[in-house]
């Protein structure tokens, strides 16, 4: 499986390196900058994404520490996405697409502590998700045009603070504050182009907190497929090369505690792995 991700090399410098089978290109040594907008709209458009990987040179990469794999511009999430996931908090499914906003600078990468902290009174719970990466401009798009515009996907784990979510909820407050304390969003670990893998609804998504999977659902349960999701997103706000999208975590969520390591897994996706501490 070919896949596209961040690292570090010994000198403190991060890199973006295509690895295919055992040989990894150097992309950021054939001039690839570090920008997520960029690298997105390479994907889209696989004739030069080809040039570039033919121009990389190989690198002995394999222990580079992983990193997060691109700042994206925004950060979106689909919340109540599964149907069962709802129902497992008294809520019916809704009728519109519910979405709101995970704060780049809250999003941590592979290997990352997600840290719980000192002052915050609140059960914590992991969401394991798929993510999508948008390498096209989307406004007022068709389901055809935003299906066209996902050009990779990796995993992620949308941390929740979920009595502040309750709280705020019940104020009639926005869930802002509740889904975006620092390290609370987990990306990675490399991102997986599209065409690498098999349909979307055949993937197996995974939530693991000590080994112990806690969910497990298909991707073909989610009510709002990424191209119905990514359309109507549109309808409201512009969507840019660089920007993602989380897709909705299945039933089974539960709290996670200091001294847990979390894991998402898929079907062709990999493992992120996280672990948690107390700040």
């Amino acid at each position: 499986m070919n896949s596209l991700r961040r690292a570090l090399d010994p000198h403190g410098r991060p890199h973006w390196l295509w690895v295919s089978g055992s040989v990894f290109h150097d992309l950021s040594e054939a001039g690839l900058a570090d920008d997520l907008a960029e690298i997105s709209g390479l994907l889209a458009e696989p004739a030069r994404f080809l040039a570039l990987i033919n121009e990389a040179p190989e690198a002995a990469a394999s222990n580079w520490p992983l990193l997060l794999p691109g700042r994206p511009g925004k950060a979106l999430c689909l919340g109540k996405n599964f149907e069962a996931h709802a129902r497992e908090f008294g809520a019916e499914p809704p009728e519109e697409l519910v979405w709101f906003a995970k704060l780049p600078d809250t999003l941590i990468g592979p290997n990352a502590e997600v840290i719980i902290p000192a002052w915050l009174e609140t059960r914590v719970d992991p969401e394991a998700e798929v993510v999508v990466l948008i390498g096209r401009h989307l406004h007022q798009a068709s389901q055809e045009d935003a299906e066209d515009a996902v050009v990779a996907y990796t995993l992620g784990n949308d941390i929740t603070a979920r009595k502040q979510q309750g709280l705020d909820r019940d104020r009639g407050w926005p869930w802002l504050r509740a889904k975006n304390l620092a390290t609370f969003g987990c990306v990675g670990p490399a991102w997986i182009p599209k065409s690498e893998l098999p349909a979307l609804e055949t993937i197996q998504l995974r939530g693991r907190v000590n080994d112990v999977i806690r969910q497990d659902a298909s991707l073909a349960d989610l009510l709002w497929k990424p191209a119905e999701a990514l359309a109507e997103i549109s309808r409201w706000t512009p969507l840019c090369p660089g920007d993602i999208v989380f897709l909705g975590t299945p039933a089974g969520v539960a709290p996670i505690h200091p001294g847990d390591e979390l894991v998402v897994e898929a079907d062709g996706l990999g493992r992120l792995v996280n672990p948690v501490q107390r700040g």
